[in-house]
C-alpha cells in the first residue's frame, strides 16, 4: 500500500520511466532469457535426433561392409583350393609351386581395396621358399608353422571358425610398423574332422570404412570416431590404434546423445562387429549463429533501450509536461468564468489542438451557462403564460355551456344542439393535450361533426356506423376519421338532396385496426391526384387534411400503415386506415423507441 501511495504521488514523467523499467525493460530481458536458453535447447534437441539418425544410418553402412568382408571370407574358405591346403598329401615342387600360383590368383580376384591373404599352417614351411614373406607382400599366401609374434592368429584358431575384427601390422614393407583394420577368420577343414589349416586375413579395411565415414556431411570442426569397445579407434578423425572415449563430465541430453559444455557427442553400437560410431560436434557449430545473433540481439536491445530512455525525456518535455499543465488549468477552471491563456495554445500539433479544444470547451460552456441562465427565464414566463392559456379554453367551454342553455330556455333547440356538437368537437380536438385516444371518443367527435353537417345540409345526407365488439377498446391517434368524414361530404355527398350515405366501419383483424370512410358520392374520382396528395408529390397547399392523417400516422408507426384510397364499387369513393391493434399505452411504446 506504501508503494502505490508513493506511485500515486510521483509526477508522471517519474511513473512513466518506472512504467518502462518495470513493464518493458526488465520483462524483456527475462524473456530473452528464457526465450534463449529455451531456444538452445530446442536446437540441441532437433539437432541431436537428427544427427542421431544420421549416426545410426552411417553405422549400418559400415555394417554392410563388414557383412561383405565377411561373406567374402566365407566364399572363400569353402572354396576347393582352399580346402585343399593340407599336409596329409605329399606334392612335388611343381604341384606346389602350380597349387600356391592358383590361390595367389584366387585372392587376388576378391582383392581391391580390402587385400585378402591366407595364412596356411604347415609343419614344412620350408617346402615353399619361393612364397614371399609377409615382410614384402602386403597380400596372398603365407605359410607359416607357428603364431609367434602374431597372436591375432591364435586367437582366429581358437574362436574356430567365427570372423573378428583385429588390429594388426600392416603386411608388406612397414618400416614405421603402421597397424591396419584387418578382418581375421580360421579356415576348418570341411573333410577332414574340422581341423584348422589355414586362416584368412582381409586387411586395409580402414580405407573402405574411412570413405564411408567421411561420406557424411557433419557441422564445421566436428569429428567422427569407429571404435572397439575399449576405445582403440579403427578408423576416423584420429590415429589408428589411438584411444577415444566420451568424457564423463557431460548429461545426458537424450539416449544415445550426451552433451559437455563444448561438445555434443552422438555415439551408436554394433553387437554384431563389437564397435560404436562417435560424432564429436562442437556445440559452437550448432548454436553458434543462433549465439551471434543473440548477441546481436542484445546490443540492439541495449541501443534501443538507451533510445527509449532518450524517448522519454523528449517525451516529458514535450508531452507530458504540457499534459499535467492542461490537468492543472482543467482542475482550477471555474465554469462561467474565463480560463487563463497558457502558451502551449499556440503550438501546431496536438498539443496545441488539445489545449484550443479546452479554451474553446470553457467558452461553449460559459456560454451555455449564460444561455441556459437566459432560457430558466424565458422558461419561467412561457410557464406564466401556459397557466393564462388554459384558462382561455375553460372560458370558452362555459361559454358554450351557457350558450346552450339559452338556446333551451329560448326554445331554439337546434341551436342549443350545433353548440353542444361544438363544444364536442372543440373538447375531443384539444383532449386536454392527449396524442391517443380511444374509439369511443374518436367516435364522439366524428358524431359531433357529422351532427353539424346534418343540420348545416339540411338532412340531406344518411350516416351509418358500426364497429365491432372486439374493436370497441383500442386506442388510435386523435382526429384521424373527421377529416375523411369532412371529404366525403364535400366532395362526394353534400349537393345529393337526401340520397347520400356514409359508412364509418372500425374492426380488429391479425393485429391490424382497420378503419373505412365510405361514401355514394356521383362525382368522378381523380385517383391520380389522390395518391399524389398521399405521397407527398402534388402541391403542399391540397389536400392539407388527408396528407396530414397519413403523415400523422407513418411518422408515429411506420410506412407500413397509413390512408389509402379506392374507388368503391358502385359508385364513391372508400378510405381505408390501417393501424396497428394497439389497447393499452405500453403497446405504443415499441412505436416510440
Amino acid at each position: 500500500m506504501l508503494l502505490l501511495r508513493r506511485l500515486k504521488s510521483q509526477a508522471l514523467m517519474k511513473k512513466a520511466l518506472l512504467f518502462v523499467i518495470v513493464f518493458i525493460i526488465i520483462p524483456m530481458l527475462l524473456i530473452f532469457g528464457f526465450a534463449s536458453n529455451q531456444a538452445s535447447h530446442a536446437i540441441k534437441l532437433q539437432v541431436g535426433k537428427a544427427l542421431y539418425e544420421l549416426n545410426k544410418q552411417n553405422h549400418t553402412t559400415m555394417d554392410r561392409v563388414m557383412e561383405s568382408i565377411d561373406q567374402t571370407t566365407v566364399t572363400l574358405m569353402s572354396s576347393g583350393l582352399v580346402q585343399k591346403w593340407h599336409d596329409s598329401v605329399i606334392l612335388s615342387e611343381s604341384q606346389r609351386v602350380a597349387k600356391y600360383v592358383e590361390t595367389e590368383k584366387l585372392l587376388s580376384d576378391y582383392s581391391g581395396q580390402v587385400k585378402y591373404s591366407l595364412f596356411v599352417l604347415t609343419n614344412h614351411p620350408s617346402d615353399y621358399y619361393f612364397a614371399p614373406t609377409t615382410e614384402v607382400s602386403d597380400s596372398g599366401v603365407f605359410f607359416i608353422q607357428d603364431f609367434k609374434g602374431r597372436p591375432w592368429l591364435q586367437k582366429a584358431v581358437q574362436v574356430g571358425g567365427a570372423g573378428s575384427v583385429e588390429l594388426i601390422d600392416r603386411l608388406g614393407f612397414n618400416p614405421m610398423s603402421e597397424k591396419t583394420v584387418a578382418y581375421v577368420r580360421g579356415v576348418a577343414d570341411l573333410t577332414r574332422g574340422g581341423n584348422t589349416v589355414g586362416i584368412l586375413v582381409a586387411t586395409e579395411i580402414e580405407s573402405v570404412l574411412g570413405r564411408d565415414i567421411n561420406s557424411v556431411a557433419l557441422p564445421d570442426r566436428a569429428r567422427e570416431f569407429l571404435t572397439e569397445k575399449n576405445g582403440t579407434v579403427l578408423v576416423g578423425s584420429g590415429p589408428i590404434a589411438s584411444a577415444y572415449s566420451i568424457p564423463d563430465n557431460g548429461k545426458k541430453l537424450l539416449p544415445n546423445i550426451w552433451t559437455t559444455n563444448d561438445n555434443m557427442y552422438i555415439y551408436h553400437d554394433s553387437p554384431a562387429y563389437a564397435n560404436r560410431l562417435i560424432y564429436e560436434i562442437p556445440l559452437n557449430s550448432l548454436v553458434g549463429s543462433h549465439r551471434d545473433v543473440q548477441e546481436i540481439i542484445q546490443i540492439s536491445a541495449f541501443c534501443y533501450f538507451i533510445v527509449i530512455l532518450f524517448f522519454l525525456f523528449y517525451l516529458g518535455k514535450s508531452l507530458l509536461r504540457p499534459m499535467a499543465r492542461l490537468a492543472s488549468l482543467t482542475r482550477s477552471y471555474e465554469p462561467g468564468i474565463r480560463a487563463v491563456r497558457l502558451p502551449e495554445e499556440d503550438r501546431e500539433d496536438e498539443i496545441g489542438f488539445v489545449y484550443r479544444s479546452f479554451y474553446s470547451m470553457t467558452e461553449r460552456l460559459n456560454q451555455l451557462i449564460k444561455e441556459k441562465y437566459v432560457m430558466e427565464i424565458k422558461q419561467k414566463e412561457s410557464e406564466l403564460l401556459l397557466l393564462h392559456s388554459q384558462i382561455t379554453p375553460h372560458l370558452l367551454y362555459n361559454t358554450l355551456d351557457s350558450v346552450y342553455w339559452y338556446g333551451i330556455r329560448g326554445g331554439v333547440p337546434e341551436v342549443a344542439d350545433m353548440v353542444r356538437d361544438l363544444s364536442t368537437l372543440l373538447r375531443i380536438g384539444l383532449s386536454r393535450g392527449k396524442e391517443i385516444i380511444t374509439i369511443r371518443e374518436e367516435l364522439n367527435h366524428v358524431e359531433a361533426y357529422l351532427h353539424l353537417q346534418e343540420k348545416r345540409y339540411n338532412h340531406s345526407f344518411n350516416f351509418h356506423i358500426h364497429v365491432e365488439e372486439d374493436a370497441e377498446d383500442c386506442l388510435l391517434p386523435k382526429v384521424i376519421i373527421q377529416p375523411l368524414v369532412e371529404n366525403s361530404i364535400l366532395h362526394g355527398i353534400g349537393k345529393m338532396d337526401g340520397e347520400g350515405e356514409v359508412w364509418i366501419g372500425i374492426q380488429a383483424k391479425d393485429n391490424e385496426l382497420l378503419i373505412t370512410v365510405e361514401d355514394n358520392g356521383f362525382r368522378p374520382v381523380d385517383m391520380d391526384k389522390i395518391h399524389a396528395l398521399l405521397s407527398g408529390t402534388a402541391e403542399p397547399d391540397k389536400g392539407f387534411g388527408i396528407r396530414n392523417v397519413n403523415k400523422r400516422i407513418q411518422l408515429r408507426f411506420g410506412n407500413t400503415y397509413g390512408l389509402t384510397y379506392f374507388v368503391r364499387e358502385g359508385g364513391g369513393t372508400k378510405a381505408e386506415i390501417k393501424l396497428p391493434e394497439i389497447r393499452s399505452m405500453n403497446g405504443i411504446t415499441p412505436y416510440t423507441d
